[in-house]
């Protein structure tokens, strides 16, 4: 049950994280880092716990 949460997780976590870098790299603004750096962080969340979720 514990790998099947982890790799669900990084599966969908990798193309989150990867979005997130590609907007910041073409968009080099403050304001923009700092607001996809809160989604990121809320978005993860989500993701892990809809994996747990999904696990059981």
């Amino acid at each position: 049950m514990l790998w099947n949460i982890i790799v669900t997780f990084f599966q969908h976590g990798v193309w989150v994280v990867g979005f997130f870098y590609l907007l910041n790299k073409m968009y080099e603004n403050k304001m923009v880092s700092r607001i996809s750096n809160v989604i990121l962080v809320i978005s993860l969340f989500i993701l892990f716990v809809r994996s747990f979720l999904t696990s059981l």
